[in-house]
């Protein structure tokens, strides 16, 4: 009875990495990355690189039992880092920088938090970047104030805010000595995904990234949604402002998100630098977003996976994993 038990379950694991396929870039001759041009609604103040303050600070930042078990089992010879400096919104923004061992320059990757709730998920995939011998800005989220916010103005400018925020860290990045200038990277989880893909495309320091649970069209996104704060937000505008139709949400949102939506920018994005994952079954991004985003930005590489949204976490270390893959390969073939 036991050994059939092991054997279903085997034969059950099978099935799901049978159902995890990969839809490849295949060159188009049509299509050539249109030059990037700058956003002015994106374009930070200069940063003073000396109003930056650098405290070292202990390897694992959040309190949960999976970060602490990730450290338990893997090297913990990199050094941790907080980052304080001048935001975008005169407040003081923050970031955690990990470095692995090593003189460098290391290519760094910064990575985006996911829309609500803790920082575990953009920690988990800074500690499994960094294992892999990159170093990692990882953001700190402003509070987007989704189920509570008036109007979509409070969303939209903290949206805007995490990517100004991001380009002014970037200066300090690329002014540190054991950085490599030539490789960097974004990547990011569901809407973190979504502003690191953006950040991607409006910065041309950020050469190449991975995306993990996202897509394109944020008001449609925004008005698909199952995700309890999304929802409630959704909801509060249809009221206030009695849009009525999907169609009057979608014209009413738009005008607010189209700025840091990366279906804006997917004509300038170099497919070969891109990898994207979904979920086939998400219900807070769907599947025909995560499609629409993808053949706006030139088909690129794209992993799908048999699950949902709240669903990813086993392959969570797998999809970094391919991520990882994915920026060393871009940037050994930048290098020649």
């Amino acid at each position: 009875m036991v050994n059939g038990e092991r054997w279903c379950a085997l034969g059950a694991a099978l099935l799901v990495c049978l159902a995890c396929t990969t839809t490849s870039w295949q060159p188009q001759p049509e299509r050539v990355p249109r030059p990037p041009e700058p956003v002015p609604e994106l374009e930070p103040a200069p940063l003073d690189l000396s109003q930056v303050r650098v405290q070292p600070e202990g390897r694992t930042v959040e309190q949960n039992w999976i970060l602490d078990l990730y450290t338990l089992f893997h090297a913990r010879d990199y050094r941790a880092f907080r980052i304080l400096y001048p935001g975008s919104q005169g407040d003081e923004a923050t970031a955690h920088l990990l470095i692995p061992p090593g003189p460098g320059p290391h290519p760094v990757v910064v990575v985006f938090p996911i829309l609500a709730g803790s920082h575990v998920v953009s920690e988990g995939l800074a500690k499994a970047l960094v294992k892999r011998r990159f170093a990692v800005a990882r953001m700190e989220r402003h509070d987007l104030e989704l189920d509570q916010a008036p109007g979509a103005e409070v969303p939209a400018r903290h949206f805007r805010s995490a990517i100004l925020d991001a380009r002014r860290l970037l200066d300090w990045l690329l002014n540190h000595p054991q950085l490599d200038p030539e490789r960097v990277a974004a990547a990011g989880v569901s809407l973190g995904g979504m502003l690191a893909l953006t950040l991607m495309q409006v910065d041309p320091r950020v050469h190449a990234g991975f995306f993990l649970m996202v897509g394109g069209g944020l008001p449609e996104i925004l008005y698909d949604s199952s995700e309890r704060p999304v929802r409630i937000f959704r909801e509060r505008l249809q009221t206030q402002h009695t849009l009525e139709t999907r169609e009057a949400f979608l014209e009413y949102l738009r005008p607010f998100v189209e700025i840091v939506d990366p279906l804006t920018y997917a004509a300038r994005t170099d497919p070969r630098t891109v990898l994207i994952a979904s979920g086939r079954l998400d219900r807070v991004v769907r599947p025909r977003h995560t499609r629409a985003l993808w053949h706006a930005l030139g088909e690129p590489r794209w992993i799908h996976l048999p699950l949902g949204h709240y669903q990813f976490f086993p392959f969570f270390w797998w999809a970094i994993a391919r991520g990882a893959d994915h920026l060393e390969r871009v940037f050994a073939e930048a290098s020649g």
